[in-house]
Order: C-alpha cells, then structure tokens, then sequence
C-alpha cells in the first residue's frame, strides 16, 4: 500500500495549489485523469508479483503439498478445483521435460527402392561369398619377386576388385575396374594364365571344373616369366578349390533365387533350437495379394538381420511361405520393426498384407512335431481372417 501514496501526494498538491492560485476545471479534470493512470499503473505492477510469487500463490501451494500426499489426491483435485488441476500438470510437465529427454526418431529402413534393394542383394551374395573366403584363405607371399597382389571377382559378365594385398596386409577395395588389354582379358575368359606385355603383371584364373570365380593378379618389378606360372598356378588351385566348397555348401543351405535358408535347413535348426536352453518362437509369413513377394522377403531378411531381431535370418519353406526363429527376448522389438516395415512399404507403393503365424515353445510337455503343427494352424486363422 506504501506506493499508493504517491498518487494521493501528487493530487493534494495539484489540487492545493489550484485552490491558492488558479483554479480550472480543465485543469483539475487533467490532474485527475493523471492520477488514476498513475494509480493503475501501479495497480498492475502489484498484480504482476502477485501472479509470479509462489509464496502469495495459495492455489500453487495446494497443489504441490497435496502432490505430496496421498496418491489419489490428484483425481480428487480434478472434480474439485479446474485452477488446482491446471497447475499441478503444468509442474509436472515442467519436472518431466527437465529429466527425460523426447524418443530419439525410427531410423528408416528402406534408404533405395525395395525391387532394386532386394535385386542387388543377390547380386552381392555370390560376391560377399567370394570375399569372405579370400579374407579366410589369404595368398602367401612365398616368392621374393612378388610385391602385391589383386584379387577380381567375376559375376558372370564383368570383373571387379575386390582385394589388395600387400605382404601381410589384406585391403578391400570398391568395386574397380581391371585395367588390362583385350588379349589379357580373353585369356583369362578361357581360363587360361597370362603374362602382360612389360612381364610386370602375371594375371592366374580361379578356376575349378569348368567353373570361373575370378583371378589374382601378381604383380613384380623384377618381371615375370613362364616358370613362375606353373608356381602360382598350382597354390591359386587350393584357393579355387575352397570357393568352390562354399559355393556348394551354399547351394545347399541357399535358396538358388532368393538366397534365404532352404527348407531342410530350417528342421534342423529348428529342432536344435527347440531343444537348447534359449527358448525362440517359430513365427511363419506368407505373402497375401502382394506384388514382388520374392523381393519383399529378400528385404525383411537383410533388413531383420541388420535391426538384430530375426536371428540367423529367414527361411523360405514354400514358394510364397517363410519361417524365422525369433528368440523370446526380441520378440517386442521384432513387432516394432515388422510394423515399420510394413508401414514404409505402404509409403513407398507397395501396399503389403501378411499373414503372421506362430507358436511358443514355453507350452508344458510340448513336443517338437506339435511346435511346428502350432505355427500351421496359426497361420491358417490368420490368412482366413485376411480372407474374412
């Protein structure tokens, strides 16, 4: 109240020394008018502390004693008091923001066209087979003549690098083009070894039973001559030979098309997943009234594998009918991501309906048969339910 004063102050004298001198309506009616905005001026800056102030803010001291008390109290401030209930959410707002942070955004899983991501996939299998047996099976550096080697992976038209070695230091590389003449290039297509022209370079096909994988290229400042190659031949031989037993074995495993586990390999790692300690659900898919199914089972694997919720990756049974071996820990963050999936494939205009199976192995007295049966019939409800 001490700051009313001034304008009480202020009119008295106006008004004193009208009276001892000159007195005017128009002027006391200025005077008067002055006073008033001066009192409401004041009158605002009191109102403004009064708001900001916890201590004279009993509505924002009921609701923090009552957050404090017991816990039903907050529904009892909803019916009770609107002003109460707006504070005590604001607070709690305020609190929330200043100790969690907001979810980090979905990383997006589909970064190029799914036709070409799946279509380039297989393309590449045969290609990562080849480099991982290079990187298991390196060439020794038994010839001081020898300064470096490259090792080409052929695809069936082209060849590319792959590897550089130097000594024992074993480098990937892009897929660069080989810089060779046309004579080189022919000679190797026929499997045959070959010497360039300045001796620098000795170019040995990988080559068993008819079957062209790539090359090494031995390269040396001293020059190369014809008794090297029979050297070079011979220990390029074992390499040829360990690329052809895991092409084998992938044929095997693999499913030729789409490169996924083939069907005899999904029993026998189910059945061994059905019996060790980890339990994992058997979850089957099947494709319903969409386009590309191939490509889109491609995609789920790459991508599954990668996100680290499909475990050792798809298996294609049928067709049009696939399998994985969820383990039970990821099985909440395998339905996030099969969501996401679905929902980008949709963004992207390939509109997607999938039939989900399944069946838990955590069942008392469950035997292996009734496991897989399980999965079956629970596939069949689902696609009955897309076709309802």
């Amino acid at each position: 109240m001490k700051r009313y004063t001034i304008p009480i102050i202020f009119f008295a004298i106006g008004v004193t020394l009208q009276t001892l001198f000159y007195f005017s309506w128009v002027s006391f009616t200025l005077l008067t008018v002055s006073c008033l905005l001066l009192t409401l001026f004041l009158y605002s800056l009191d109102l403004q502390s009064f708001t900001n102030s916890p201590e004279t803010s009993p509505t924002t001291e009921v609701a923090l004693s009552d957050t404090k008390g017991s816990p039903n109290q907050e529904t009892m401030e909803t019916h009770t008091s609107e002003g109460v209930f707006d504070t005590q959410i604001s607070n709690t707002t305020d609190a929330s923001n200043e100790v969690t942070e907001e979810p980090k955004p979905k990383e997006i899983l589909w970064k190029v066209d799914p036709i070409f991501f799946a279509r380039e996939s297989v393309r590449l299998e045969e290609r990562n087979l080849f480099c991982d047996t290079v990187k298991e099976f390196p060439f020794s550096f038994t010839s001081p003549k020898l300064s470096s080697i490259q090792y080409v992976y052929f695809d069936g038209k082209e060849f590319k690098e792959c590897y550089w070695q130097k000594s024992e230091m074993l480098v990937e590389t892009d897929d660069n083009p080989v810089e060779w003449n046309e004579w080189e290039e022919n000679q190797i297509r026929e499997s045959l070894p070959v010497i360039s022209k300045n001796k620098r370079k000795l170019y040995v096909p990988l080559t068993i039973n008819a079957n062209l994988f790539g090359f090494l290229c031995f390269t040396s400042k001293e020059g190369w001559s014809n008794e090297d190659i029979q050297v070079f031949w011979e220990e390029t031989t074992n390499l040829s030979e360990k690329i052809l037993a895991k092409r084998e074995y992938a044929k095997v495993t693999k499913h030729p098309f789409t490169k996924l586990y083939t069907v005899s390999h999904f029993y026998q790692m189910a059945k061994t997943s059905f019996e060790t300690s980890e339990k994992k659900t058997l979850v089957l898919f099947k494709f319903i009234d969409t386009n590309f199914q191939s490509e889109l089972a491609i995609g789920l694997n790459h991508m599954g594998i990668k996100q680290s919720v499909l475990g050792l990756g798809l298996f294609q049974l049928e067709e049009d009918l696939y399998a994985a071996l969820i383990p039970n820990e990821r099985l909440e963050s395998f339905s996030s991501f099969f969501q996401q999936f679905i929902e980008e494939l949709d963004q992207l205009g390939y509109p997607s309906e999938v039939a989900l199976g399944y069946s838990n192995p955590l069942i008392p007295d469950l035997r292996f048969d009734a496991w897989i049966k399980k999965a079956y019939s629970s596939l069949e409800e689902s696609i009955l339910y897309h076709a309802a």
